[in-house]
């Protein structure tokens, strides 16, 4: 029998691709009433690139003052366990088992949400290993939920006098709303039961006068509500966009592009939401306090029917509000994952089309997007659900409140003029409410758009010294036992790295895939901070440095290039205006692409489509060299910077780059490209296990020697089979042509 309360558990979805562990353990934290962030728990223990061990939760649970029992079962015994527990699921991913019955379970998956499974999927699907949780004596809840809320407000109060003109604007219009109901008591009590026809005139002026005001101050406060929409978009997402550059590399490393768009995308939705809801709200809240204070002065009794009717409207909308936010957090899920398929297909359309993949990719893509569907048909639906039962109450409050006035005028308790007017300010008292309590809704659900934004902003930023020392980089680079690894708990893919680079000295780092030479490349570059051990440039610690303006001083040409929906020129400047033409030009002259860019009909000012998809391998390559040189750096890092070029280009690039005499660290698969190296460092799983010219490796007989055997093996077979394929050309006559005109065609 398992162990259990009745609670349900709090979903936590997750913000990077390997943390579902921690996800796991943050709900098992909540459902004990403890609100530690995932940015709490990866102070404990980060995912990283690689992701979590189950012994690493039960360690993590422990040290947060859980005991935590790790059992290897079956099914079966998943029916005894204590609940709710951490389940290893599909061999790589974890899940909480919330609930268990007779043929199927209730699970929190961090990438779905809440589900319900049948017994045949948790058989297929569980592990093997499950993680229980009960609180101990030194267990001590975090009983501060996050503010995720609070640096939105504090814009707003940075922007008071246009908060305070849409506040004021807004109140004016609605206290002109409010003085209908007492024109139209005044019109009936007055005028009709008074038989007045010559006062009609002053009616019908004190209407027109109505209308024009409320006109003209709808009109300021649109303006004014424009203007403090810009204000909070260009502060908000400013700040946010802001902070995100400003995070560490390896940030981007585990979050999916299309995840981060969708939050900074989400902004807008916030900024809605503060302007106009929330001074909305503050209104309606006032407006609701002045009516109920003016039914009360008028019918005891009719208001204390009119608050009845209040709160049962607003028990039906507090009790649905955990239903739909849960909802709201499983759709925001998909949809993310919607936007990184849509993304990612974008970034690898050639890959798409050249494969033939395009009906597999819409069938995925299709898939996602009825996952959407189905997301947003359980949270449209339960929406409806509610919103039906609170417009019926809406509706039928006013006609009880009247009927009830009724009751009251024949008993002479009320002028005629008066019950009418409390059948206005009903419908008004209703409508507001409704209205207060659906802004209290949409902001809990924009909350689950923050908690993903708050993902970014909680982040650290890279570290810099309070007081940097200034650099002008030479290109002298020393490391002294220099560790890497991507978390704390996790293994180092770099290990005790010890290496003087001098200024001007052409290096080399090779190795079997996986060895870590992109990795210390990338340390080298500055991207990642070493885990131990010390970097010098020009003699000085890195810690003393500006990292941000170090990196200006280096050119850095990865694996994957990125170019920018821009002008060629632009791309190779990177909007740095004070670079001029001809600096470009002599850059592009460097890099070997001057050539195509001037035979383009626009030259530097031609268009390069999205991801560059409308250039060769090559030039992007050259493009991508040409905008690491444009500056003059001092380093270059080229990480297989060549692979996409001729043996030509890449010939007249490196005779280039002996002749500008700047540091030149080349990590690079074909050996070929560095036999002229001053130095070549050989790396094997994270440790420098070679290091001399090529001759002097190629004697040594060790690692180098036989990788560059083996690829000059594969090298001259290659040229074997392209002799061989030439020579049986002409036999093929003129039947092979058309077929590999045809081929071409079609890729």
């Amino acid at each position: 029998m398992n162990i259990r309360h009745r609670r349900r558990v709090p979903v936590v979805t997750q913000m990077q691709q390997t943390e579902c562990g921690l996800c796991c353990v943050a709900m098992i934290l909540r459902y004990y009433r403890s609100y530690e962030t995932l940015g709490d728990l990866r102070a404990h223990l980060e995912a990283g690139r690689d992701g979590i061990r189950i012994r690493q939760l039960h360690q993590l649970l422990g040290q947060l003052g859980f005991e935590s029992r790790l059992y290897k079962a079956d099914c079966e015994g998943l029916r005894y366990v204590r609940l709710p527990a951490i389940l290893f699921w599909n061999r790589d991913h974890f899940v909480v088992l919330e609930s268990v019955r007779k043929n199927r379970a209730s699970i929190i998956d961090p990438n779905f949400g809440r589900r319900t499974i049948a017994w045949e999927e948790l058989q297929q699907s569980f592990g093997g290993f499950v993680l229980t949780a009960e609180p101990t004596e030194r267990f001590v809840p975090k009983r501060e939920r996050p503010r995720v809320w609070t640096p939105y407000l504090r814009e707003v109060f940075r922007h008071r006098p246009l908060f305070a003109g849409v506040f004021a604007l807004s109140l004016a219009t609605y206290l002109l709303t409010l003085s209908i109901p007492m024109l139209v008591q005044y019109l009936i009590d007055g005028i009709i039961m008074q038989a007045r026809p010559e006062l009609l005139r002053a009616g019908v002026a004190a209407a027109l006068a109505i209308a024009l005001l409320y006109g003209a101050l709808q009109f300021l406060r649109g303006k004014c509500l424009i203007r403090l929409q810009i204000a909070l978009d260009r502060e908000v997402t400013g700040r946010v966009f802001r902070h995100l550059l400003e995070v560490p590399y390896k940030f981007f490393e585990v979050r999916s592009f299309g995840d981060i768009m969708f939050r900074l995308g989400s902004l807008r939705v916030v900024r809605d939401l503060i302007s106009e809801q929330l001074i909305r709200g503050v209104i309606d809240f006032g407006a609701l306090l002045f009516i109920t204070g003016y039914m009360l002065a008028k019918s005891p009794l009719l208001t204390v029917a009119a608050l009845a009717l209040f709160a049962l409207n607003g028990f039906l909308i507090i009790y649905s509000r955990p239903f739909i936010v849960e909802a709201n957090q499983n759709e925001i899920v998909e949809l993310t994952k919607l936007q990184t398929i849509q993304v990612e297909t974008m970034y690898a359309i050639m890959s798409v089309k050249t494969s033939g993949m395009e009906d597999v990719v819409y069938r995925n893509w299709r898939q996602k997007f009825q996952d959407v569907l189905d997301k947003f048909h359980i949270r449209a639906g339960l929406q409806n659900r509610f919103d039906s039962m609170t417009a019926a109450v809406q509706t039928v409050s006013p006609f009880v409140v009247l009927l009830a006035a009724a009751a009251l005028y024949f008993r002479g308790d009320l002028t005629l003029g008066e019950a009418v007017a409390f059948h206005a300010l009903t419908s008004m008292f209703f409508s507001m409410s409704v209205s207060l309590f659906h802004m209290y809704n949409n902001f809990l659900l924009a909350s689950a758009y923050l908690e993903r934004v708050k993902d970014i902003t909680d982040t650290e930023p890279e570290k810099k010294p309070e007081h940097p020392i200034p650099l002008k980089l030479t290109g002298d680079i020393r490391l002294e036992n220099v560790s890497f690894s991507y978390t704390r708990h996790a293994a180092p893919v770099v290990r005790n790295v010890s290496l003087h680079i001098r200024a001007g000295q052409h290096v080399a780092f090779v190795g079997p895939s996986g060895s870590g030479k992109s990795t210390l490349g990338k340390i080298i570059a500055a991207l990642y901070e070493p885990t131990a051990g010390r970097i010098y440039y020009d003699g000085i610690d890195t810690e003393q440095l500006d990292r941000t303006d170090l990196r200006r001083q280096m050119g850095v040409v990865p694996q994957d290039i990125a170019l920018f929906n821009k002008s060629i020129l632009e791309n190779i400047r990177m909007n740095e205006a004070h670079i001029d033409l001809e600096t470009v030009r002599q850059a592009a002259r460097v890099a070997q692409i001057a050539d195509d860019v001037e035979s383009m009909p626009m030259g530097y000012h031609t268009l390069v489509s999205e991801m560059g998809m409308n250039l060769s391998g090559g030039q992007r390559q050259r493009i991508a060299l040409a905008r690491a040189l444009v500056r003059s750096p001092s380093v270059l890092v080229l990480d297989e910077a060549t692979s996409s070029l001729d043996a030509v280009n890449e010939a007249k690039i490196a005779e280039h780059f002996r002749q500008m005499g700047c540091t030149r660290i080349v990590i690079a698969h074909r050996l070929s490209t560095v036999k002229n190296a001053d130095v070549i460092y050989v790396m094997d799983n994270g440790e420098i296990v070679e290091s001399g010219t090529h001759d002097e490796l190629m004697r040594l007989d060790g690692l180098y020697a036989r990788l560059y055997r083996s690829q000059d093996v594969e090298a001259k077979a290659a040229a074997e089979a392209a002799v061989t394929a030439d020579a049986a050309t002409p036999a093929a006559g003129l039947a092979a042509a058309p077929v590999a005109v045809e081929r071409r065609n079609g890729r």
